[in-house]
């Protein structure tokens, strides 16, 4: 096996990038080409690109490693913090130590030897346990830190089961909160986005759906945020895993959620909704109902991503620790 840089992303096969990505046992949509892709064309432009490729000569790569440097800093892994909740290297399941070796070993002195910085490696990726070995055995320094928590739900076999591991207060309210919304929202229903043509009319709705739930909400989503938002939604619901829900009263939509399914699970990307109908609580009964659906056609996980959001434990959500691990010379 050996180990090169490329410096541009459009070296790395599509086709073989998608092939590794599909390998791992839970893959990160936030590694995929169509989410980094996008990030890059988006909000990474003006960042310098180097991707570790590790494989055997001639072969199909078995790891990849993508990471940027904006500015002035250390790199960091492609996608940022901002708007990728879990990062971590491509590899071949069972390869990881090997490919973590080679790079540290061969490919951070050929970077210039760091500082590399690598945010959100969530709970249980052999990255978190190998690399401050690697790097002791080698001379590097690593430091591990704890970033965020992304809180999710093991889902059971109905939702009836999962309102009954709520804890009895969190219960009675989501209880009382959907009759609520039965009331205050009358002619209230559910869609999912399926087509390109229901995306062109349904993301307009979502991004401003977003901007005016709340005030961080509306500046974050500025015009290289929305086109990239664009960009992933189109990549992802042409690969089968968007799913992007509505909430609608009367013809109008009131609450969406943005969210990425994988094998096993769905994941809470983002959400909006329309804050003069805070009483009815239209988003939380919207996400209640993607819990429901979720249990409904058999995934096993509903993962809130990172944040520690009041109504991610309202509706069950038991932390993961999400951590930062930075290598330097």
């Amino acid at each position: 096996m050996s180990l090169a840089i490329s410096h541009s992303l459009a070296d790395i096969p599509l086709a073989g990038w998608e092939e590794l990505h599909d390998r791992g046992p839970r893959a990160s949509p936030f590694l995929s080409p169509r989410f980094l892709l996008p990030w890059h064309r988006a909000l990474g432009r003006g960042c310098d690109v180097r991707v570790a490729r590790w494989g055997s000569d001639g072969g199909a790569d078995e790891g990849l490693l993508f990471l940027c440097r904006c500015g002035e800093g250390g790199w960091i892994f492609l996608g940022g913090e901002q708007v990728a909740d879990y990062l971590d290297a491509l590899v071949a399941p069972c390869r990881a130590e090997a490919f973590w070796r080679e790079f540290l070993e061969r490919g951070l002195p050929a970077l210039g030897g760091g500082p590399l910085r690598l945010p959100g490696l969530v709970e249980g990726t052999p990255a978190l346990s190998l690399l401050p070995s690697i790097c002791r055995e080698t001379g590097l320094s690593c430091t591990v830190e704890e970033m965020d928590r992304a809180p999710f739900v093991s889902l059971p076999g109905s939702f009836e089961e999962y309102l009954e591991r709520l804890g009895t207060k969190e219960r009675h309210e989501l209880r009382r909160k959907m009759r609520r919304a039965a009331e205050l929202l009358p002619g209230h229903a559910f869609r999912i986005t399926r087509t390109p043509d229901e995306l062109a009319n349904d993301l307009p709705s979502f991004l401003g759906l977003l901007r005016k739930s709340h005030p961080a909400k509306e500046s974050f989503m500025d015009e290289s945020m929305a086109t990239f938002f664009r960009e992933v939604a189109e990549g992802f619901l042409a690969s089968g895993r968007l799913r992007l829900e509505f909430l609608s009263a009367q013809g109008v939509d009131v609450a969406s959620v943005f969210q990425f399914r994988t094998d096993g699970g769905l994941l809470l990307y983002n959400s909006g909704y329309d804050p003069s109908l805070r009483a009815a609580n239209p988003g939380l009964v919207l996400l209640a109902h993607s819990i429901g659906r979720a249990i409904d056609e058999g995934f096993r996980e509903y993962d809130f991503l990172r944040g520690t959001e009041r109504y991610k434990y309202d509706l069950g959500g038991v932390d993961r620790v999400v951590y930062r691990l930075t290598v330097s010379a």
